[in-house]
């Protein structure tokens, strides 16, 4: 079992500032690493290559830029996730009741997330950049005592990626790059237990009758514990991007992203009333011990074009490939061998990404952006829609503006609208089989603001 320990903690504080957030993209993917780019909807940056932040999206387009340069951007992603139930109700086989309980309340909330890219050109050929920022991300809290507490409390994924690249022109059309891709990963879960259905589920299997259930006051909704999972580690994945000039004015990138096999080691914490203690020590189970759980962030392939259809316009296009059908379930091991291990099936699919934008330059210094995309969502159907990642199609509508301020400094800011349409769930709690039943309806809005610094002006290009 893999721990990041408190060197890892606290460069997740230090960079990503609570960057755990409603993922903006399929699944729990972040595509937020550029202020500039947000103004259209982030298409075309892997050919775009205007500045240091190029670095993640495609570093063979750091050949592009000059000297030494900086580029960081700070995120405030305000996103709004709602639950209306629709007759969830209990397992079956504890008599099949109505699940009791509010609809949750506001799921999302404020998250603020930075990123940070550094460039520099030793020669007219070669570029060497780093990058921090947060590739995967998730937030989801819950009300107390809402009618999916079994299902899901709070939620919340938090990833630090660390990207040495280089780059180099092979020839005035060509460039390549790659990089590595060191990504801390820390995780935090938690929900209610059903104690009543558990003595009757579990019990059934140790020979313990629903009477002797009850006469503990052990009944189904009756008595909750509660479980939380924590977890972190860090591993590592690599990246490679390739940059075509066919022609002065278009540009076509092509980039791929490794996936990363991370194994989250960290600890299950049960907080149990007084009648959960007699299920405790009956079984060995319910007690306090390490947890793991192995999550594998997927590759991503992106194709993306630039062209330049008159001296003030520019169109940007990319399409984005990403491997989600490797999240088939998402399993919770312990350390102690009484406690079973819980099972969540995911079964995700393939999604794909398309972005379409537009950038006008009627000056020098002043740059206009707009933008829309289309996300594809990674959850097939309802029956896999969990309350931790109720993930749906995701629509983008942006806008933004950069302003030049001297030959070394430049200002952006991007706005984005995401909405998706109602996503309905028939999702079973993987300890209980209690059935969520409802619709989740969601939005975001997302303000980026980018500062870009020229260092010193190149002496070799």
């Amino acid at each position: 079992m893999k721990r990041g320990g408190l060197a890892g903690a606290l460069l997740a504080q230090a960079l990503v500032m609570g960057s755990a957030c409603s993922a903006n993209a399929a699944g729990f993917a972040l595509f937020e690493q550029t202020g500039r780019g947000l103004g259209s909807a982030f298409a075309g940056e892997a050919a775009a290559a205007e500045d240091a932040t190029t670095i993640y999206y495609n570093p063979a387009g750091m050949t592009l830029l000059k000297g030494t340069q900086f580029a960081s951007t700070g995120f405030a992603i305000i996103p709004s996730a709602r639950f209306t139930n629709e007759g969830s109700h209990l397992n079956p086989e504890v008599g099949g009741g109505a699940l009791r309980g509010g609809n949750g309340g506001e799921a999302g909330g404020l998250n603020l997330v930075p990123t940070f890219f550094l460039m520099y050109a030793p020669t007219p050929r070669l570029r060497f950049g780093l990058g921090a920022s947060s590739p995967f991300g998730l937030s989801t809290r819950y009300d107390r005592g809402w009618v999916g507490r079994y299902h899901a409390l709070t939620s919340s994924l938090e990833t630090v990626n660390l990207n040495p690249s280089l780059a180099f022109r092979v020839t005035d059309w060509l460039s390549l790059g790659g990089g590595a891709d060191i990504q801390y990963a820390k995780a935090r879960l938690s929900n209610n237990l059903d104690l009543g259905s558990i003595c009757r589920i579990f019990g059934a299997q140790q020979g313990v009758t629903a009477a002797t259930c009850d006469a503990l006051g052990l009944r189904p909704q009756a008595v909750d514990g509660y479980v939380k999972l924590s977890g972190n580690d860090w591993n590592a994945g690599w990246n490679i991007g390739a940059l075509f000039s066919p022609w002065e004015s278009t540009r076509i990138g092509l980039t791929f992203r490794s996936k990363i096999h991370q194994t989250l080691g960290g600890t299950a914490t049960f907080i149990l009333p007084p009648q959960g203690d007699v299920l405790r020590k009956a079984s060995g189970a319910l007690r306090d011990t390490g947890a793991h759980a192995s999550v594998d962030f997927p590759e991503r392939v992106t194709l993306a074009g630039v062209h330049q259809i008159a001296p003030s316009w520019t169109v940007l296009a990319d399409m984005t490939w990403t491997h989600w059908s490797r999240f088939r379930e998402l399993v919770f091991e312990f350390d102690n061998p009484k406690q079973p291990p819980i099972v969540q099936p995911e079964n995700w699919q393939d999604s794909v990404r398309w972005a379409l934008g537009v950038r006008w330059t009627p000056t020098r210094t002043i740059a206009l952006r707009a933008g829309t995309a289309y996300d594809e969502k990674a959850v097939p159907d309802a029956e896999n829609r969990t309350a931790r990642i109720p993930d749906a199609d995701r629509f983008w509508l942006s806008v933004g503006a950069g302003w030049r301020a001297t030959d070394r400094i430049r200002v952006d800011i991007g706005y984005a609208h995401i909405f998706s349409p109602v996503g309905s769930t028939h999702n079973a709690d993987p300890v209980t089989g209690h059935i969520l039943r409802g619709d989740f309806s969601a939005h975001a809005d997302i303000i980026g603001i980018q500062g870009t610094l020229a260092l010193d002006y190149p002496h070799h290009d």
